[in-house]
C-alpha cells in the first residue's frame, strides 16, 4: 500500500526527529558506560538504565512512525492480489483493527501509568516508574493518531473521489 503523507510536514517527521535525539543521546551514553568500565575500571549503573528508558521510548515511537509511513511487518501475499478497490478496504479494516488494538494496550498502559504514579513506584536510581512505562502509552497513543491518519486517507483519496494522492 502507498503511503498517504505529505513529506513536507513538520509533524510527520516528529518521530524521525525525537528518535535520532534520543539514538544519539543513548550512544554517547553507553560509549561514556564503556570507557569508565574498561580505561577507568569504574561504573555508573544509572547511565545503563538511563540508555535503556530512552532505548524503549524511541522503539514506542518508531512504531507509530511506522505506521504513518507503511512500514509496519506485515504479510501481504492475500492483499496484494485483491483488486484495488477491496485492496483499499483489506488495508482500511486492518488500520482499524491495528487502532482498536493500539487504543486498548494504551486504556491499559494509562492504568498501569496512574497505579505507579499514586503508588511513587521508583528504580535503583529513585527515577519514577511511571515515566518507563509512560513510552508505551505515548506510543500507542501516537500509533493511534497515526493510524487515524491512514484511515482518512484511505477514504479521503481511494473512496470519496477516487484520487491518488499524497
Amino acid at each position: 500500500m502507498k503511503a498517504y503523507y505529505n513529506e513536507n510536514k513538520f509533524y510527520n517527521h516528529l518521530e524521525e526527529w525525537i528518535g535520532a535525539v534520543l539514538l544519539a543521546v543513548m550512544v554517547v551514553m553507553l560509549f561514556v558506560q564503556v570507557v569508565m568500565r574498561y580505561v577507568f575500571k569504574a561504573s555508573a549503573a544509572w547511565i545503563s538504565e538511563y540508555a535503556l528508558y530512552m532505548f524503549m521510548y524511541f522503539v514506542f515511537l518508531a512504531c507509530s512512525g511506522a505506521f504513518l509511513r507503511n512500514d509496519h511487518i506485515q504479510i501481504v501475499a492475500v492483499i496484494e492480489k485483491l483488486p484495488g478497490k477491496i485492496k483499499e478496504a483489506a488495508h482500511l479494516f486492518l488500520y482499524i483493527v491495528n487502532m482498536l488494538f493500539s487504543a486498548v494496550v494504551g486504556y491499559y498502559v494509562f492504568l498501569r501509568v496512574l497505579d505507579q504514579f499514586k503508588m511513587k513506584t521508583v528504580s535503583i536510581t529513585q527515577f519514577p516508574m511511571w515515566l518507563m512505562s509512560a513510552s508505551l502509552l505515548l506510543g500507542m497513543g501516537a500509533s493511534v493518531i497515526r493510524c487515524l491518519m491512514n484511515i482518512y486517507f484511505i477514504i479521503r483519496y481511494e473512496f470519496m473521489n477516487g484520487k491518488e494522492g499524497k
